[in-house]
C-alpha cells in the first residue's frame, strides 16, 4: 500500500488509517452520527469530540496509536444541536445505541465544552475528561454577538 509521497503507508499515516478504520454512520431520531470506532470492544472507550471546525478524522493519529496499545477510541462528528439539553439527550442516545455505559471523553474547543456539559449532567457515565483549548460558559460569546439572529443559550 502506498502512503503520502508514494512511500509505503505506515500506521501513523492518514492513508493507512482510512484503509483500516471504517467511517460508520447511524441515524438516531433526526440526528445523523458519523464516527470512527476502533479498538477492543470490551473496554470503556475514549470518545473524542472535535471543535467546531473539526471532524471525526482529525484524531486519526490518536486512534491508531491508542488502539495499538489496547484502547478503544471512538471519534465523532457532532450532529447539529441547538442547546445543551438537545446535546445531552442526543449524545446519550448515541452511546445507548452502541450499548456503551461508561466513557472517557477527550474534547477540544467546542468539543471540550460539550464534554463538560455531558459530564455535568450525566456524571455516572463519564469516567474521566481530557480537555484542550476549551471554555466553560457561553455568555461572553453571546455578548460579543448581539447582532446574531440565532444566539442560542448554551449554558445551563
Amino acid at each position: 500500500m502506498k502512503g503520502v509521497g508514494g512511500g509505503a503507508a505506515s500506521p501513523g499515516d492518514y492513508v493507512y488509517f482510512k484503509s483500516v478504520v471504517p467511517l460508520h454512520k447511524i441515524s438516531i431520531g433526526s440526528k445523523l452520527w458519523r464516527y470512527y470506532d476502533f479498538g477492543p470492544k470490551v473496554v470503556p472507550p475514549l470518545v473524542c469530540i472535535p471543535g467546531i471546525a473539526g471532524t471525526a478524522d482529525v484524531y486519526y493519529k490518536q486512534i491508531m496509536s491508542l488502539c495499538m496499545k489496547g484502547y478503544r477510541v471512538i471519534s465523532i462528528d457532532v450532529p447539529q444541536v441547538w442547546n445543551h439539553h438537545e446535546w445531552i439527550h442526543s449524545f446519550e442516545k448515541f452511546l445507548d445505541s452502541m450499548n456503551i455505559h461508561h466513557v472517557h471523553i477527550y474534547g477540544t474547543s467546542l468539543g471540550g465544552f460539550l464534554a463538560q456539559i455531558f459530564a455535568e449532567h450525566r456524571p455516572r457515565r463519564v469516567k474521566s475528561l481530557v480537555l484542550s483549548n476549551t471554555f466553560l460558559e457561553t455568555h461572553k460569546f453571546a455578548a460579543a454577538m448581539p447582532w446574531s439572529p440565532v444566539n442560542p443559550r448554551w449554558s445551563p
